[in-house]
């Protein structure tokens, strides 16, 4: 991966800056500076939050880093272009943000976007992604890093140089797993885990389901306690052999029971067969009674049947009469309303006639209101002409007054430009004074900037020296106890070796032949020889055990006080050492201070302080604010002069132009007035207004129109309600003669309806036969009652008969001792049935348990065997080892010894081979610890170390050579990552001069491998060794522009 181009806008301290990488092609090795809080740091956090969404620390999200001197509708975005591969890649990402609305007021909340291009070599666009988890993994796929592992490996900000150095093994381990491809193996380990859990938890369901088939059987008697799964299966095997030969005996019992059953229902049914006849014949008989008592009811019926048949014949006659005399109502209703009417009729057109002879009264008025239209119509015009004159005259006047007060606004714009120009033209005149000014003040900003370099030295040695001193007073105390120690333990292997050699002649004595010499004085005699303690074997291996042990702590504390001796000398070295250099930073620091008081552009007081120092700092930057602000309004009044002469010319222009105006308006005024007085001698009278002679002609021309409208008015009503009397009349005479029609039709009828009531061989009346009319509905009904009731009669003597043949010498039967019998015989069956057939259903079920448990068992012995084999291949891959190595872990060991490998060639350069990396072979007290771990062998003290003992600056050259180191192993490997760029955020201001030259010359072998080396620091060696930079500047308000510095 290599960066082309960043371009931030309103991110930070920058509002539309764009990094070209580009520049830096032909050295790629290149130096980012300026001034602390510039946004140095804030590059690398818009490049980590381009490719991860969050800025190189984690300590701020995308939205948290928009400017906040942004203009509040313009958004907060990032776009980086970068290589990899043969591909190139464009993303953009815009953080959630809260802008002002494009249209109305107030705000609105703009959702994160994100846009991801991929072209080819050539710049052809391949692809676009412009979803978060699409891009993000995309990114994650492309890189094999997250951001952390970003920061860790290419991106290096302040204060992380140590972290991957340092880490544990289990950190370190989620980084290499990316970078190296070994998810695999975690994959393999994770899924083994799933795997045994599964298979653990299939055999856990097994057992649980094998209880709940064991607790499903039906058990004659109670089982002991505590019974194995095959001791219950044996038990139950008995169990079934018993109640099959139960069930055998009771299916004879069963057989015998139905027989007699069968034969006592068979009786039953005969029985019940004449009892059945017996009730029959005595129901017919009790209906036939029934309806004898209806008998006389019927024939009242069938009287009823034939008057209503008499009424339906006749029904047409009877409604023909209402009809006509319903039509005679009518027509005599009809007849009395018409001649209401013709009244009414007379009585409006007497009231249209009076109106008609009012209406003929006003006709002299209205020719004299005509004559009067007829005249004003001539003289409207002229009026009118009159008042468009009058009100040009009054606009002539407005407009002549609006011209001349524009024609002096114009002169007095004309006289304040001309007092501007002279006031700009005061302000130019300053410019060479202010140039001279700046240029001195810039050479003394350079030299401030060169002393606070080399004040933060002073500061940082000041602060090495009372670490020095702290450190060699803790040795000295350290080494005097470790003295007195190691006296203490020689005094005791003193006693312990003399005890011991006492033990040793005691039991030698024992062994002295008379006349023979001692082996310890020599003498031939050995009168006391008897009078010595005697000592056994055990007593004294036990003292000579002890004395070994003594001899081995004293050489180890031996070992330690020279060890200490001789960092103790090392530190006093180190002490002088940094005494000079102190005392040449001091002269170096007096001589600068001098130099700037001899300057006195900015009063510089001693002793220096922080605070003094912050306000020095902030004195020069106010007065360069204020500098670059005077050229700046000069350049502006310059801008301004130019833009003043050509106003001051558009002025003059504008005059001589308003003034021509002014003397048109006034023209065009004088002829309107004489317009206007010939239009007045014409008019019949002057004091009448336009408005006045409209509305007088508007009213003669309502009132003529108001009487013509009456008039016709009237004329229609008149001839509406003659006509419509007219109508009334002739409608009379129609009505009249139908009546007299209708009544001579509903004589006829009544009398036709008598002769036929004479005819009837009922007596009847009017009145009756209209009763009965009501009731015909119901003659259907009647007569389908009357042949139902003749049916069932003839049926039922029938039956009767019938029954009485069938029955003829028997008895009604008795069946209630039979019904007994059966009863219980059938309780007995029932109770046997159900017995055998419980029995059958728990041998078939106890079967079928019986088998399932057994399969189940079977299934149980095979997934142990599985689970066997599992457990010893996880607890294998997982690292539940002697050596808590995972299968993974050990991959990786390979590849970070590789690693060290390589580092070690690049720290042995930087630290003059005083430092070799070695990976950590013993096992940690847990996993997290193992496998991984990384200790440092200091030829110095001859001794191997932890890694996290390096101090700061030994920290940064080793955590320097193991990322490059890591980057170079990472290319080898087939589809690594492609590590073509390395970031460094500080850190070089802990090394000293020889540390730090050590360090140029590694990251410049780095440079000719054709590496991109970004460095971000203030030393000012190296602005001076690095000539390609990249210059971050500010103008004072918090605002940043990037410039380039190429060789």
């Amino acid at each position: 991966m290599k960066p082309l181009t960043l371009t931030l806008k309103n991110f930070g301290p920058y509002i539309a800056e764009t990094i070209d990488f580009n520049k830096f092609e032909d050295s790629s090795l290149f130096l980012i500076s300026g001034k602390t809080g510039s946004g140095k740091t804030t590059i690398f956090d818009g490049m980590s939050y381009a490719l991860f969404g969050e800025s190189s620390g984690k300590l701020r999200q995308g939205k948290e880093m928009r400017s906040t001197f942004a203009d509040p509708s313009e958004p907060t975005e990032v776009h980086l272009a970068f290589s990899h591969g043969d591909h190139l890649y464009e993303i953009t990402r815009k953080p959630e943000q809260e802008l002002y609305k494009k249209r109305g007021d107030g705000t609105r909340t703009q959702s994160a976007k994100i846009s991801l291009i991929v072209k080819d070599s050539s710049g052809k666009e391949l692809r676009e992604y412009t979803k978060r988890r699409e891009v993000d993994s995309f990114i994650q796929e492309l890189l094999h890093l997250d951001a952390t592992q970003f920061a860790q490996i290419v991106l290096l900000p302040q204060g992380e140089f140590r972290t991957f150095l340092i880490a544990n093994s289990n950190d370190k381990e989620k980084v290499l797993r990316n970078l190296f491809g070994t998810q695999l193996y975690q994959n393999l380990n994770e899924q083994l885990k799933t795997q045994l859990k599964a298979v653990n938890k299939g055999i856990e369901a097994t057992q649980q389901l094998i209880q709940a088939k064991l607790d499903q059987l039906y058990w004659q008697e109670p089982l002991p306690e505590d019974l194995s799964v095959e001791e219950q299966l044996a038990e139950l095997k008995l169990q079934q052999e018993m109640m099959i030969k139960e069930q055998e005996n009771g299916k004879s019992e069963l057989t015998i029971l139905q027989k007699q059953k069968s034969s006592k229902e068979q009786e039953k049914f005969a029985l019940e067969e004449l009892a059945n006849t017996f009730a029959k014949q005595s129901q017919l008989k009790k209906q036939k009674e029934e309806l004898d008592q209806a008998t006389e009811m019927i024939e009242k019926l069938r009287t009823e049947e034939q008057q209503l048949q008499w009424v339906k014949n006749h029904q047409g006659l009877i409604e023909k009469i209402d009809e006509k005399t319903k039509l005679i109502l009518t027509y005599e209703k009809e007849l009395k309303e018409n001649r209401t009417d013709q009244e009414i009729q007379q009585q409006r057109i007497q009231k249209w006639e009076s109106a008609q002879q009012e209406n003929s009264d006003q006709i002299a008025d209205i020719n004299r209101a005509k004559e009067r239209v007829t005249t004003l119509q001539f003289q409207i015009p002229l009026y009118e002409e009159q008042e468009k004159v009058s009100s040009m005259l009054k606009k002539d006047s407005l407009e002549l007054e609006v011209v001349t007060s524009k024609l002096t606004e114009i002169r007095g714009t004309q006289l304040k430009t001309e007092q501007e120009y002279q006031l700009e033209r005061s302000v130019i005149e300053r410019q060479n004074q202010i140039e001279k000014e700046q240029l001195e003040l810039e050479r003394h900003q350079e030299q401030w900037q060169t002393f606070l370099e080399n004040f933060e030295i002073q500061q940082q040695l000041k602060a090495k020296e009372i670490t020095i001193n702290e450190q060699l007073s803790t040795k000295n105390e350290e080494l005097k106890l470790s003295i007195i120690e190691k006296e203490k333990i020689y005094q005791d292997a003193a006693k312990q070796k003399s005890e011991w050699a006492k033990m040793q002649i005691s039991r030698l004595s024992l062994f002295l032949v008379e006349g023979e010499p001692c082996p310890v004085c020599g003498s031939v005699e050995h009168p006391n020889q008897n009078e010595h303690q005697e000592f056994s074997l055990e007593e004294i291996q036990a003292i000579e055990n002890q004395l070994n042990d003594i001899e081995e702590i004293a050489q180890k504390q031996e070992a330690k006080v020279a060890k200490l001796q001789a960092e103790v000398s090392q530190t006093k070295n180190n002490e002088e050492e940094l005494k000079k250099e102190l005392e040449r930073q001091n002269k170096k620091i007096h001589s600068l201070f001098e130099q700037l008081q001899a300057k006195q552009i900015i009063a510089l007081k001693e002793p220096l302080t922080a605070e003094g120092i912050e306000q020095t700092t902030s004195d020069f930057q106010t007065l360069s604010v204020k500098l670059e602000d005077e050229l700046e309004r000069i350049e502006a009044a310059k801008n301004r002069i130019i833009e003043l002469e050509k106003i001051l010319k558009e002025q003059q222009a504008k005059v001589s132009e308003q003034e021509i105006i002014v003397s048109e308006k006034q023209q065009e005024q004088a002829a309107n007035q004489t317009k206007l007085k010939t239009i007045t001698e014409q008019l019949i009278n002057e004091e009448l207004t336009l408005v006045e002679i409209k509305n007088d002609q508007k009213q003669l021309e309502q009132q003529i129109s108001q009487w013509e409208t009456q008039k016709e008015e009237i004329d229609t009503q008149l001839r509406k309600h003659k006509e419509h009397l007219l109508l009334l009349k002739n409608s009379e005479t129609h009505l009249a003669k139908e009546q007299t029609a209708n009544l001579s039709e509903k004589q006829a009828l009544e009398k036709q309806f008598l002769e036929v009531l004479k005819e009837s061989s009922f007596e009847l009346d009017e009145n009756i036969v209209r009763i009965l009319l009501r009731e015909v509905p119901k003659l259907e009904a009647i007569k389908e009652e009357l042949t139902d009731f003749d049916k069932k009669k003839d049926q039922l003597i029938f039956q009767l008969a019938e029954l009485e043949q069938k029955l003829e010498n028997k008895e009604e039967p008795e069946i209630t001792s039979l019904l007994e019998e059966i009863e219980t015989v059938t309780a007995s069956l029932q109770m046997k049935e159900a017995n055998y057939y419980q029995q059958q259903e728990k041998i078939q079920a106890n079967e079928t348990v019986q088998k399932q448990v057994k399969e189940l068992i079977s299934s149980v012995e095979q997934q142990w065997e599985e689970v066997t084999a599992l457990h010893q291949l996880a607890t294998t891959v997982n690292g539940d080892n002697p050596r808590k190595t995972s299968l993974e872990r050990y991959v990786l060991q390979t590849y970070l010894e590789e690693v060290l490998k390589i580092a070690n060639q690049r720290l042995g350069l930087l630290t003059n081979n005083r430092y070799q990396f070695e990976l950590n072979q013993d096992s940690g007290s847990y996993k997290n610890q193992t496998g991984l771990e990384i200790n440092v062998y200091d030829d110095n003290a001859g001794s191997t170390r932890s890694a996290h003992t390096l101090s700061g600056g030994e920290s940064f050259i080793a955590a320097l050579a193991l990322a490059l180191s890591l980057a170079e192993v990472i290319q080898e490997q087939a589809g690594g990552v492609l590590i073509e760029a390395l970031f460094i955020d500080e850190g070089f201001g802990s090394l000293d001069e020889e540390a730090l030259e050590m360090a140029m010359e590694a990251l410049e072998t780095i440079e000719n491998e054709g590496r991109m080396i970004g460095i971000i620091s203030h030393v000012s060696e190296l602005k001076a060794r690095i000539p390609q930079q990249l210059q971050i500047k500010t103008n004072g308000n918090g605002q940043s522009q990037v410039t380039y510095q190429t060789a």
